[in-house]
C-alpha cells in the first residue's frame, strides 16, 4: 500500500478544516507511563500555506531513561532537570515546508526565533533572553524541503504527517531542523523515514476509532504515528527523547498476542 492511498484522499485543506474544528491537546507520557507535560495547538489556513500556534509544557528530567535504551530510547539520562513553558507561532507553506517562526519560553523568559535562508540551504536560530541578545547560530540544511520540529511539541509532528501524506516523498525519508531543548544539547538536521501504513484501533472519547499505524524511524531510534481515517493525530512515539504525545480521551488498544 502507498503512503497515498487512494481511500484516503487526504488534502492540506480537508486537514486544516479537521484540526481547527478540534480541541487538539496532547498529554505528553514518558517510557515509565508518567505524565511529564501537556501540549495543544491549533491551525489556520493563510494566503499561502498555514499558520500554527502551539503550547506545550514539560519537565524533561522526568523523562527517565536507561543507560542502555531500547530501539525506542532517547539519548538524554535524565540527570538534570528542565522546566519548559513554550508558547509557539509558526508559518508552512502548503506543501508542508517550514517558512517562519519562533518559541518563546517562559520559564526562562528565552525567545528563539528561525529564519530559514533565501536559498533554504541553513536556518538561522537567533535567541533573545530577558531583552538580551544571546546571539544566532547557523543550521544547515542538506534539502531545502524540511520542516522545524522542536521536542514535545506534537503539532510538528501533525503539520509532518499531513504533508507526508498531500505530498509523499518516494522514497519516504523527510528532514527536520530539531532546535535544542537542553543547553547541553545540539541544534540537528535529522532524516526521519515515515513507513506506509497498517491498520490499528483505539477509542477517543470512549468510542471506538479505525486508526492507520505509520512507523517511523530516526538514524539512532525508531517511533510510531497514530492517525484516524483523516490524518488526525492521535498519539505519537517519539524514540528520540523518549515521550509519547497522546491525545485527550484517546486510548490505543494493545495489539493482540502472536
Amino acid at each position: 500500500m502507498k503512503l497515498r492511498f487512494a481511500a484516503l484522499a487526504l488534502s492540506l485543506t480537508t486537514f486544516a478544516a479537521a484540526a481547527c474544528a478540534q480541541a487538539n491537546s496532547f498529554q505528553l507520557i514518558n517510557k515509565g507511563g508518567k505524565a511529564v507535560g501537556k501540549a495543544s495547538y491549533t491551525i489556520d489556513k493563510t494566503k499561502d500555506g498555514y499558520k500554527v500556534k502551539s503550547k506545550f509544557e514539560y519537565r524533561s528530567g522526568a523523562v527517565v531513561l536507561s543507560d542502555n535504551p531500547d530501539p525506542y530510547g532517547a539519548s538524554s539520562d535524565g540527570a538534570n532537570i528542565t522546566d519548559a513553558q513554550v508558547t509557539s507561532e509558526y508559518k508552512v507553506d502548503a506543501n508542508g515546508n517550514f517558512i517562519s517562526g519562533f518559541t518563546q519560553n517562559s520559564a526562562n523568559q528565552t525567545l528563539t526565533s528561525f529564519s530559514p535562508s533565501k536559498p533554504r540551504d541553513t536556518v538561522v536560530i537567533a535567541q533573545m533572553q530577558g531583552g538580551v541578545n544571546l546571539g544566532s547560530k547557523s543550521l544547515g540544511m542538506p534539502k531545502p524541503d524540511f520542516l522545524v520540529a522542536p521536542d514535545y511539541d506534537p503539532s510538528a509532528m501533525q503539520v509532518l504527517l499531513t504533508g507526508a501524506l498531500a505530498h509523499p516523498h518516494s522514497d519516504h525519508i523527510y528532514l527536520l531542523a530539531v532546535p535544542a531543548s537542553n543547553p547541553r544539547n545540539a541544534n540537528n538536521a535529522l532524516y526521519l523515514t515515515i513507513a506506509d501504513p497498517t491498520d490499528a484501533t483505539g477509542t477517543l472519547d470512549g468510542k471506538p476509532v479505525a486508526l492507520k499505524h505509520y512507523a517511523l524511524g530516526w538514524n539512532k531510534a525508531k517511533g510510531d504515528l497514530y492517525a484516524d481515517a483523516n490524518g488526525t493525530l492521535m498519539e505519537a512515539n517519539i524514540g528520540t527523547i523518549g515521550v509519547r504525545y497522546v491525545r485527550t480521551k484517546f486510548a490505543l488498544d494493545e495489539a493482540p498476542a502472536q
